[in-house]
C-alpha cells in the first residue's frame, strides 16, 4: 500500500525535482513564482518526456528533438536510425538539403526559446510546464493556455489576433530547414507574431488562424501540407467549422499556391479555403497560360519579399536617398534603369532581331516582358538596361523609373527599386504586385499595360517634374509599406508602425471588418485603413505628420551613426533575425517590446 502511494505520487516529486533543478541553474524571466508554479504541476505526458523532450500540456503530446524517440523521447536514435528518419521526412529528394544536415540540425530556435527552454538542434526543450515551438506557451490555474505567462504579456488592443497552432516537430522544426533557406520571409513572419503583441492563446478570440509550415517548393503544399491540415482536423475544430480564409499560410515559392501541379485537383479545396500570403499576385492568366491563376483578390494578400541585410550593400537600401538626413543625394541623370536576366535562357538577347524573336525563350520568362522592354528601349538614350550592368546601387538611386516585373514567377524588384528611391514601372496583365490592389501604385509609380510597352518611353516623358516629385513623396510612405522594418531594422528613421509586416495585418483587419468589399475600395469603406496606407496622413502621397511618441527602432542605414541594429542582427543572422524582430532588438523577455503605435 505504501509503495504503491509512493508509485502514485513518483510523478509529482520527479517533476518537482525537476524543476528546482532548473530554478537553481537558471532562472527565467517573469514572475518566479508563478513560473515556480508551472514548473510545479503534474505534466500530462509524465517526468520522462520532460527529461527529455517537451510536452504539449493542452494535448499531452510528447515532442521530441529529431534525434530522439520513444513514447517519451527517451530512446537516443542511432545513426542508422536518425538516417532513416532524415530520409523519411524527404532530406536527400530533389531540392532538399542531404541527410547529413539533418543529422546535424540548426544551431538556433525560434525566438530563443523565449529563455525558457535550450536549444537542441533547432527543438526547444522546454523548462517543465512550457510548450510550444519557442516556449512561449504554458497553462494557466485553470488549465487554460497562457503566453509567457509571467511576463505580463497581453494581447495588444489592435487587430486582428493570431491564433498559431502548435503542431509536432516532424511537420515545423524537423523539416524548416530541409532546404537552403533562400527565402527567409517566413521565419522572420513568425518570430515576429509574438514580439508585436497580436498573438492569441485563446482561439475563441482569434480573427485569423496562423499554420506555421514552411513553404516553398511544390510538395510542400501537395504532400506535406495537406499532412498538416489533415492532423489539425483531426486534433481542433477550428478548420472545418471556421469561416472560408479564416486559416492563414505564407508561401515564398515562385508560383504561389499553384506551385503544386494545376491538375492536382485534390489541393483545390486547400487553395480555395485558405488565405494565402505570398509573393505572387496572378488573378488573370488569360494572356499566359502558361501560368496558372494563382491569388484571389480579397482573400489572398500580395506580400513583399523581405530583404535581409546582407543583401541591403548590393542595392544601396543602407544609403537609401529616401532618409529625411540624406546629404549629397546624387541627381537622378538616367531615365530608366533594369539590369538583371532578360532572356529566359540567361543569354542576353540578339539586338539583330525583333521582339518577340530576341530571345529563344521571348514569352514564357518574365512573361515576355523583360524581352519586349529589352527590344523596344535598349538603346534610347537615358536608358539603361542590360543583363549586368556595374555598380548596381548607384544607377538605381540615380535612375527616375525602374523595372518592376515578374521573372520565371513572381519577382521582387517593386521592392529593389522603391527602397532605393526609384519610382516603379509596373508591368504585368492580370498580376498584382506587393500589397495591390489595395495600395495604388500609380500614386508613386506607373501601372503599364504589356501593350503600352513600345510607348512606354512617350507615356514616361508626360510625367512633369511636378507630378514626378509628388510621386516621390509618395514613395517615401510606398518604401515603408514594402520593407519589413520590425523585422530588420529601420533604414529611413521610420518607427515600423506602417511596414510590410503591420500592413499585412491591416489588410487581414479590414477584410474581417468589412467582408465582401473589394480590396481596390477599403480606403473608401475604412478611413483607419486609408490613413494607416497613407502613413498617417490624410492622404496617400501627402507628407505624414511626425510621429507621436515613435519607437526607437535600431537602424540598418549607413546614414544613422547611433542606435544601430547591426549588432543586434549579426547574433542571429539572416534566416530568422532576432527574437521578435529587430524592434525587439535589447528585450530578451518578448512582452516588453515596444509597441506604442498600438
Amino acid at each position: 500500500m505504501c509503495s504503491r502511494a509512493v508509485g502514485q505520487q513518483a510523478p509529482l516529486l520527479i517533476s518537482l525535482v525537476l524543476s528546482l533543478s532548473i530554478a537553481t541553474s537558471h532562472a527565467a524571466f517573469g514572475d518566479q513564482e508563478v513560473l515556480q508554479k508551472i514548473a510545479s504541476r503534474p505534466s500530462k505526458c509524465g517526468s520522462l518526456c520532460q527529461t527529455h523532450g517537451t510536452c504539449n500540456e493542452e494535448l499531452g503530446r510528447c515532442d521530441c528533438p529529431i534525434h530522439k524517440g520513444g513514447p517519451n523521447c527517451e530512446q537516443a536514435l542511432t545513426g542508422a536510425e536518425l538516417e532513416s528518419r532524415c530520409s523519411s521526412l524527404g532530406y536527400g529528394f530533389r531540392y532538399a538539403s542531404n541527410v547529413a544536415s539533418c543529422m546535424r540540425g540548426p544551431s538556433f530556435c525560434l525566438n530563443r526559446c523565449n529563455d525558457r527552454g535550450s536549444c537542441d538542434r533547432g527543438f526547444c526543450k522546454c523548462m517543465p510546464g512550457h510548450y510550444g515551438i519557442d516556449c512561449s506557451l504554458s497553462l494557466d490555474d485553470q488549465g487554460q493556455p497562457q503566453i509567457l505567462q509571467g511576463t505580463g504579456y497581453t494581447t495588444r488592443s489592435k487587430r486582428p489576433w493570431i491564433y498559431v497552432y502548435d503542431l509536432p516537430p516532424e511537420f515545423t522544426i524537423w523539416i524548416y530547414f530541409m532546404r537552403q533557406v533562400d527565402r527567409p520571409t517566413f521565419f522572420f513572419f513568425l518570430q515576429r507574431l509574438l514580439g508585436s503583441g497580436s498573438l492569441t492563446a485563446d482561439p475563441k478570440k482569434a480573427d485569423f488562424f496562423f499554420i506555421p509550415h514552411y513553404m516553398r517548393h511544390p510538395e510542400d503544399i501537395a504532400v506535406k501540407l495537406v499532412k498538416v491540415l489533415n492532423y489539425i482536423n483531426g486534433t481542433w475544430p477550428y478548420y472545418q467549422h471556421g469561416r472560408k480564409g479564416s486559416h492563414v499560410v505564407l508561401h515564398t515559392g515562385d508560383w504561389g499556391k499553384m506551385e503544386a501541379p494545376p491538375w492536382f485537383k485534390k489541393l483545390d479545396g486547400i487553395r480555395n479555403n485558405l488565405t494565402w500570403l505570398t509573393h505572387w499576385g496572378i488573378y488573370d492568366n488569360s494572356g499566359k497560360k502558361h501560368w496558372a491563376v494563382a491569388h484571389t483578390p480579397g482573400q489572398d494578400v500580395v506580400v513583399p519579399v523581405i530583404t535581409p541585410m546582407n543583401r541591403l550593400p548590393v542595392f544601396g537600401h543602407e544609403k537609401s536617398p529616401l532618409h529625411p538626413a540624406a546629404q549629397n543625394v546624387p541627381p537622378k541623370d538616367k531615365i530608366f534603369f533594369h539590369a538583371g536576366r532578360i532572356c529566359g535562357e540567361f543569354r542576353p538577347p540578339n539586338t539583330s532581331r525583333p521582339w518577340p524573336y530576341n530571345c529563344v525563350d521571348a514569352m514564357r520568362y518574365s512573361g515576355g516582358i523583360r524581352q519586349k522592354v529589352h527590344s523596344f528601349h535598349h538603346n534610347r538614350t537615358g536608358y539603361h538596361i542590360s543583363n549586368h550592368i556595374p555598380k548596381y546601387a548607384v544607377h538605381l538611386r540615380t535612375s527616375k523609373w525602374c523595372l518592376s516585373t515578374q521573372g520565371g514567377g513572381h519577382g521582387n524588384r517593386q521592392v529593389i527599386g522603391t527602397l532605393a528611391g526609384c519610382n516603379p514601372v509596373s508591368i504585368g496583365d492580370g498580376i498584382y504586385e506587393p500589397f495591390e490592389p489595395e495600395m495604388d501604385y500609380n500614386k508613386f509609380g506607373i501601372k503599364l499595360r504589356e501593350a503600352d510597352i513600345p510607348v512606354m518611353h512617350k507615356i514616361l516623358e508626360s510625367v512633369g517634374e511636378e507630378e514626378y516629385a509628388r510621386k516621390q513623396v509618395a514613395l517615401r510612405c510606398a518604401a515603408q509599406h514594402l520593407h519589413y522594418a520590425s523585422m530588420v531594422g529601420g533604414m529611413m528613421q521610420e518607427s515600423g508602425r506602417y511596414d510590410a509586416f503591420e500592413t499585412t495585418l491591416e489588410v487581414l483587419r479590414v477584410r474581417v471588418d468589412h467582408p465582401g468589399v473589394a480590396p481596390q475600395e477599403y480606403a473608401q469603406v475604412d478611413s483607419d485603413f486609408k490613413k494607416f496606407m497613407a502613413c498617417g496622413a490624410e492622404e496617400f502621397g501627402e507628407l505624414p505628420p511626425p510621429e507621436p511618441n515613435s519607437v526607437a527602432l535600431c537602424s540598418i542605414s549607413a546614414i544613422d551613426t547611433k542606435n544601430k541594429c547591426s549588432p543586434c542582427l549579426r547574433l542571429y543572422g539572416n534566416t530568422m533575425g532576432p527574437p521578435g524582430g529587430a524592434v525587439c532588438c535589447g528585450h530578451l523577455n518578448l512582452a516588453t517590446c515596444p509597441r506604442n503605435w498600438d
